[in-house]
C-alpha cells in the first residue's frame, strides 16, 4: 500500500500538480535545493495520505489492468468489421457479383493520407506530449499494468484531439481542393475524387480515435 502511496507522490511532481503547502515546507526542509526539496516532498506528501484516508482514497484511485482483454477484442473487432464493411462496399460489383480489387485503388491517395495524418499526430503530440501519445499505443492494448486515472485521461485526450483534428484536416483539404477545382477545371474528376477521398480519411480516423479513446476511458477511468 505504502508503495502506491510514494508513486502518487511522486506523480504529483510529475505533473506538476504538487500541495503548495506541503512544497513550501519540503524547500524549508531542504534549505532551498530543488532536488532534495522533491525527495523530501514525497515523504511529506505520503505521510499526509497515510494521515488522511479520505485523501488517500482521492489520490491515490489507481486502476489495474483487468484479468481479462474481453474488452481490448472487442474493440479491436468492431474496427476490423468497419473496415471489412468499407472494402466490401469498395470492391465488390453488386451486379455481377464479382469481387474487383481494382476498385480499391480509387480510395488510395497518398497526398489525402500525408495532409491529415501527420497534422492529426502533432497536434494530439503539441496538447499533451510525446510521452503521452506513445501511451496511447501501451493503454490501448491494454499492457500497462498500473497507471493513474490522469495518465489515462491525457491519453484519451491525445486521442480526442487527434481524432478532432483529423476530421478538421479533412474538411480543410476538401475545401482547398474545391477552391483549386473551381479555379482549374481541368480533370475535375480526378480533384472531386481526391476532395471526398480526404474528407473520408478524415472521418475514418476520427471514428477511430473515437473508439480508441472510449476504450481508454472505459479500461482505466470509469
Amino acid at each position: 500500500m505504502n508503495e502506491e502511496l510514494y508513486l502518487v507522490a511522486y506523480k504529483d511532481i510529475e505533473q506538476k500538480e504538487i500541495d503548495e503547502a506541503l512544497w513550501l515546507k519540503a524547500m524549508s526542509h531542504a534549505g532551498g535545493d530543488k532536488t532534495k526539496a522533491k525527495w523530501a516532498y514525497i515523504e511529506l506528501r505520503v505521510d499526509q495520505l497515510l494521515r488522511d484516508p479520505s485523501l488517500r482514497h482521492s489520490a491515490n484511485k489507481k486502476v489495474r489492468k483487468p484479468t481479462h482483454q474481453s474488452g481490448a477484442y472487442m474493440m479491436w473487432f468492431s474496427i476490423l468489421f468497419f473496415f471489412t464493411i468499407i472494402s466490401a462496399a469498395v470492391v465488390v460489383d453488386v451486379k455481377e457479383l464479382t469481387l474487383v480489387f481494382s476498385n480499391g485503388l480509387y480510395v488510395l491517395d497518398a497526398w489525402s493520407l500525408i495532409f491529415v495524418l501527420p497534422a492529426s499526430i502533432f497536434f494530439g503530440i503539441s496538447a499533451t506530449s510525446w510521452r503521452t501519445y506513445l501511451r496511447c499505443w501501451t493503454y490501448t492494448f491494454g499492457s500497462a499494468k498500473r497507471v493513474t486515472i490522469i495518465d489515462a485521461r491525457a491519453v484519451a485526450r491525445c486521442l480526442n484531439v487527434m481524432g478532432l483534428v483529423s476530421l478538421k484536416m479533412g474538411v480543410i483539404g476538401t475545401l482547398l481542393i474545391v477552391i483549386f477545382m473551381f479555379h482549374d477545371l481541368d480533370n475535375w474528376k480526378i480533384k472531386v475524387t481526391m476532395a471526398v477521398i480526404t474528407l473520408v480519411y478524415g472521418v475514418v480516423f476520427k471514428l477511430i480515435a473515437y473508439v480508441v479513446e472510449q476504450r481508454v476511458l472505459n479500461h482505466y477511468v470509469h
